[in-house]
C-alpha cells in the first residue's frame, strides 16, 4: 500500500471517528448551554448523529483534496467542519419533524387562497387552496399560518376544522 493511500485511509478513519463523536463532543460546554444543534439537540430522532457522520466523511474527503501540503490535517479540519454542519442540519430536521407531529392542527380555507412561499404578500405564490379545502398547519407567524406541505396562507381566511 502506498503512502498516499495510507494517508487517505487514516484521514477517512479520523473523519468517521469525528462524525460519530460530534454530537457528544465537548460535553461540559454542551451541558452549560441550551440545545445548540451541534453538540446537543432538543428534539428526538437519530438524524443529528447520521448528519454528523455523513458530514464528517464528506468534509474529510474535501479537506484532503483541497490541502496540497498537509492532506491529513486538511482531512481532519474538513471532517470537523463537516461533522459540525451535518450535526446542525440533522438537528434542525429532527426539530422540524417533532414540530410537525406535535404542533399540527387541522384548518379549512374559508375562501380561495393563495399559498405563498413565506409569511407575507411580498412572497411569491407557490400554490392555492380552494374554499372549504382542509389542510394541516404546523406553525404561524403574525397573521400567517404555515402549511404542513410547505407554504403560508393568511390566517384571516381559515377556520378550525
Amino acid at each position: 500500500m502506498s503512502t498516499k493511500n495510507n494517508k487517505i485511509t487514516v484521514a477517512l478513519a479520523a473523519a468517521a471517528s469525528l462524525g460519530l463523536l460530534a454530537p457528544v463532543a465537548l460535553p461540559t460546554a454542551a451541558a452549560a448551554q441550551q440545545a445548540n444543534g451541534i453538540t446537543n439537540c432538543d428534539a428526538p430522532g437519530g438524524r443529528q448523529r447520521t448528519g454528523a457522520l455523513i458530514g464528517g466523511v464528506l468534509g474529510a474527503l474535501a479537506g484532503s483534496q483541497i490541502s496540497d501540503n498537509e492532506r491529513t490535517l486538511g482531512a481532519v479540519v474538513g471532517a470537523g467542519a463537516g461533522a459540525a454542519a451535518g450535526s446542525y442540519i440533522g438537528c434542525n430536521q429532527q426539530r422540524a419533524r417533532a414540530a410537525s407531529v406535535q404542533g399540527s392542527a387541522q384548518y379549512r380555507a374559508t375562501s380561495n387562497l393563495r399559498i405563498r412561499s413565506g409569511p407575507g404578500t411580498g412572497y411569491r405564490q407557490v400554490g392555492s387552496l380552494s374554499a372549504g379545502q382542509p389542510f394541516t398547519a404546523v406553525g404561524s407567524q403574525g397573521e400567517w399560518v404555515q402549511i404542513a406541505g410547505g407554504g403560508w396562507v393568511n390566517a384571516h381566511y381559515v377556520s378550525g376544522y
